[in-house]
């Protein structure tokens, strides 16, 4: 009696795993991105200019003395008075990865993460001056099973704030970060989505930096038998500009 349970157990695994292997219902078949910032034109001033990113305040009570390395303070100032800001070794202050979704939950911060590519001598981007209006982008990641149905539907904002100098020398940027904007999974299906930042460097030269950042939008969609990745890249600049990456 027993053996003939166990039999009919392997059985019904076998053909339970076989009716699933074909269930169009947890196959991943597609998915597609698409820019919706229009969509989100109303709100998005008020989202980015709420970013908080480094510390609000820098009360270092120091001159600022841009350098490019090499160069050496004068003996004409005092050197406990200055801060020597390289500003051609340009490093990112913040995070390089965060997640954005976990556990099919977006993830919601008091402090949001952020990055922030900053000439080095810096902790924070109100010693720089000539910020430009931070910039927003909300784009949506759609994901499609076997039937056609949408199991995945997710919104993020990118934001970043470019342009600002150190006494009118270079360009950088701060606050640059991905937020959840809109999540719905479909029942049997998990996401998760984690945003990194894999490169700062100088696009300009060593006497007019130019910050560039890379920024990476991580994610992955499982299912009892599928699991997908994939990731959308942009390049922001310290002059104000975003660029889709192939």
């Amino acid at each position: 009696m027993i053996r003939s349970l166990l039999s009919f157990a392997v059985v019904l695994g076998f053909s339970t795993a076989a009716f699933a292997t074909d269930d169009p219902y947890y196959q991943i078949k597609s998915y597609k991105v698409t820019d919706v910032s229009a969509k989100y034109a109303a709100a998005a001033g008020a989202t980015t200019m709420a970013q908080p990113g480094l510390a609000e305040t820098c009360e270092t009570g120091m001159q600022i003395k841009p350098l490019v390395s090499g160069q050496q303070t004068s003996s004409e100032v005092n050197p406990l008075n200055v801060l020597e800001v390289y500003v051609d070794q340009i490093i990112n202050i913040g995070k390089k990865i965060f997640a954005v979704i976990e556990a099919g939950r977006p993830v919601v911060n008091i402090k949001i993460d952020t990055a922030n590519a900053l000439p080095k001598g810096l902790t924070c981007w109100s010693d720089l001056s000539g910020w430009n209006i931070p910039q927003s982008k909300v784009y949506n990641v759609v994901y499609y099973n076997g039937f056609g149905m949408e199991i995945v539907n997710f919104d993020y904002r990118l934001t970043y704030t470019a342009g600002g100098s150190a006494d009118g020398v270079g360009q950088y940027i701060t606050n640059a970060t991905f937020m959840p904007a809109n999540l719905s999974v479909a029942w049997g299906f998990e996401f998760n989505a984690n945003a990194a930042i894999p490169s700062i460097l100088n696009t300009g030269t060593r006497q007019a930096p130019v910050a560039g950042m890379q920024m990476n939008m991580d994610w992955k969609v499982t299912s009892p038998l599928a699991h997908e990745q994939a990731t959308e890249s942009y390049f922001v600049t310290g002059a104000n500009t975003l660029v889709e990456l192939e």
